[in-house]
């Protein structure tokens, strides 16, 4: 959603290339139960938070660069008093910069926002409306619950600047650096979340050594082959949904996953741990059996798979002409129906089909 000149993203780009402005605050590590990593950290606070927890990657992004604010204080600010609030950092950075963006448009006025004035970068003003969406006050109210809701209250052509797949706002990876996020973000049956699976989740977790009749990337990729609507794309975001069920329902860290399933011997693992005896494609069957579960409990509740479909913004729908992401443009729609054809649902709809050997 963000813009803003030149200059601005280059003070904003010395800002954000180094961690150590983050870093450098941390007094400790806190782990997970027998984590050797800590990703976890308690850092020196300021103002009203003299001790805060370590902003995450994507809180930094979603409340920094997505807002182009480079306020570091107001960064862990933010994410203590959402933290406190049981509110989500990437949903309330995106919301605001949705909101800010609406004001650049002036689809949103002064009078709207209460006075705030919502530029990019105004550091007090992504302060103030953070607070009155916590207290739900004013235009917070209207924000509190996230962009999809907000825009159908605004109207005025709001929705063509939300970023959601079924209401969730989108994580900080863009999927035009990745198809594989896009296809995710669009076909899970919790939509929206980077952590389901990507390509680059796939290469990292390099099922193909354990797991028989999957793909196996080769070492050198084109990076123009990641983006095709094809099989192989379908192959491998479908073995990531299934692996990502099974380490989930084993408790398990995807960071220690990312390190291989070579080295990190979930299944076997599991076998040692519940006295059973199934190889690895059998775990991966019931990785599929419990994402159709999950698929089913939704299509039972009424909610639409195809209603998940993510912004053309967002899909290169129009291509970008220069920079990163340069006439790049996701074939989302059949990507969709190619994935939901791997697990045996209908490929028009995703609804589960049934058999009896699932």
């Amino acid at each position: 959603n963000c813009k803003g000149s030149n200059k601005d993203w280059g003070i904003f780009k010395s800002f954000s290339s180094s961690p150590s402005v983050f870093k450098k605050r941390e007094k400790t590590k806190f782990h997970c139960f027998s984590c050797p990593l800590g990703c976890g950290g308690i850092c020196k606070g300021s103002g009203k938070f003299k001790e805060t927890h370590k902003p995450e990657y994507e809180t930094v992004l979603s409340l920094g660069g997505l807002c182009l604010n480079k306020d570091v204080d107001s960064i862990f600010y933010l994410n203590e008093l959402l933290n406190r609030a049981g509110m989500d950092t990437i949903s309330a950075g995106s919301t605001v910069a949705f909101a800010i963006e609406c004001y650049e448009k002036n689809i949103l006025t002064k009078e709207d926002t209460d006075g705030i004035e919502l530029s990019w970068g105004n550091s007090k003003a992504i302060t103030a409306l953070v607070e009155k969406m916590i207290k739900r006050e004013g235009i917070g109210d209207i924000l509190a619950d996230g962009v999809k809701p907000a825009a159908a209250k605004i109207k005025k052509g709001s929705e063509k600047l939300c970023f959601h797949a079924g209401g969730q706002e989108l994580p900080m990876h863009d999927s035009r650096n990745d198809a594989g996020y896009a296809i995710h973000y669009c076909v899970e049956p919790s939509p929206g979340k980077h952590t389901a699976g990507s390509r680059l989740y796939y290469e990292m977790y390099q099922l193909w050594k354990v797991v028989s009749n999957i793909p196996k990337i080769p070492v050198i990729t084109l990076k123009k082959n990641k983006f095709l609507a094809d099989d192989l794309q379908a192959e491998i975001a479908a073995a990531n949904s299934k692996f990502t069920n099974v380490i989930n329902g084993a408790g398990v860290c995807m960071f220690g996953a990312f390190l291989g399933a070579k080295r990190i011997r979930i299944f076997n693992w599991l076998n040692a741990a519940t006295g059973w005896n199934y190889t690895p494609d059998e775990y991966m069957n019931k990785g599929k059996r419990i994402q159709t579960l999950k698929q089913a409990f939704n299509i039972k509740h009424g909610i639409e798979p195809r209603d998940f479909k993510i912004g053309n913004r967002v899909l290169g729908n129009p291509a970008q002409i220069k920079g990163a992401n340069k006439n790049i443009t996701i074939d989302i729609k059949k990507m969709m129906s190619d994935y939901w054809e791997k697990f045996g649902w209908d490929p028009l709809t995703g609804k589960p089909l049934l058999k009896k050997d699932e």
